[in-house]
């Protein structure tokens, strides 16, 4: 037995995954686990151990955000939450109690375990499954909305005057972190002693987003993991609205420039929400795609909402193709490979 591994609950565990972000405030070292959950929520913690090593995913994400290999056997902390994804994996918490022996499906890189109903043909493999161990706690389940880093404000923040760029997309993989980080490269590059806040808004809890931006020079990063939610596929539109606004004012009361990524498409995760907080500050946004029917539909999305993009963001289409086929100025495609391009678009935003 590895002496460095932590003890939670008694148990020798490999890791904690990223989407625990305040384990020392969630996990006291004395805790006892609980055998069963009777109604198990996104965001509780559960640990769980590996049945078989192979899997869509064989690495979990640590809490530094580390890609750590799974091995039949290994016992780690992971989060129940909801994913449902339109390229990877689509998982959904138990309707019903959970206990010890329960069988379960790693849904995520961040940790996430559900159970698994879809995976896309191209992984070639099911989901990696894991038995329930228990759930930390004393008499009581943990979840991560208990210690949230940043809490939710019970009040709708006082209006911003601090500019507020929205970056969205017509899928996952589209190039929207790779846009979030080249601006933070611009940004820096044209105005260096500007500070700059990277928000990733909604989708699937991980850590590799916020170290993306970390690696590209913003001064504040955060997601909504931050604000306790591993995803935000099942959460309450409500409290989705109050955490996406609080992480927005935490970020502009500490920088001159913010960054908010919408994760995946237009379509779920609350996506559709995060538009209208956007139309609520009078945000600019920019759309990516990879092709241009579906930015014909992110248009059409965001002229109902009386919000057209500054520049439209491709990294596979030709620019000049693209513009025609929209029918919009060619000025408005944003080479996203061009660092002057990148460096236009944040004086254009500021």
């Amino acid at each position: 037995m590895n002496p460095l591994r932590p003890k939670v609950a008694g148990e020798s565990v490999k890791l904690i995954c990223s989407c625990v972000r305040n384990a020392s405030a969630l996990l006291d070292g004395r805790e006892k686990l609980v055998p069963v959950n009777n109604e198990p929520r996104d965001g509780d913690l559960v640990l769980v151990r590996c049945l078989d090593g192979k899997g869509a995913y064989d690495h979990v994400e640590d809490e530094t955000g580390a890609a750590v290999r799974i091995y039949p056997g290994d016992v780690f902390v992971a989060l129940l939450g909801t994913r449902r994804s339109g390229t990877n994996l689509v998982g959904e918490v138990p309707d019903r109690p959970l206990a010890t022996g329960d069988p379960l499906d790693l849904v995520a890189q961040g940790g996430l375990v559900a159970t698994c109903v879809a995976v896309p043909a191209y992984y070639g493999s099911r989901a990696m499954p894991v038995e329930v161990v228990g759930f930390p706690g004393n008499g009581r389940i943990v979840n991560i909305a208990d210690a949230p880093v940043i809490p939710i404000a019970d009040i709708a923040p006082e209006p911003t005057d601090t500019p507020v760029l929205f970056v969205c997309g017509t899928s996952a993989e589209v190039g929207k972190t790779t846009l979030v980080c080249n601006l933070g490269i611009a940004a820096k590059r044209c105005r260096p002693n500007m500070r700059i806040a990277a928000i990733k808004a909604c989708g699937t809890g991980r850590a590799r987003d916020r170290l993306h931006y970390r690696d590209a020079n913003y001064d504040v990063v955060t997601d909504f993991v931050d604000a306790g939610m591993p995803s935000t596929y099942d959460v309450d539109v409500e409290r989705f609205r109050a955490m996406l606004r609080t992480l927005i004012r935490h970020c502009a009361d500490r920088a001159d420039l913010v960054v908010v990524e919408i994760g995946g498409d237009l379509l779920e995760a609350r996506a559709p929400e995060a538009l209208e907080i956007m139309v609520e500050l009078q945000a600019s946004c920019v759309l990516v795609t990879n092709d241009a029917m579906g930015a014909c539909d992110g248009l059409r999305r965001l002229d109902a909402l009386g919000s057209p993009p500054l520049r439209i963001g491709s990294l596979k289409q030709n620019s000049r193709s693209l513009a025609d086929r929209l029918g919009v100025p060619l000025e408005t495609i944003l080479e996203m490979g061009d660092p002057a391009a990148s460096e236009r678009l944040v004086e254009l935003v500021i």
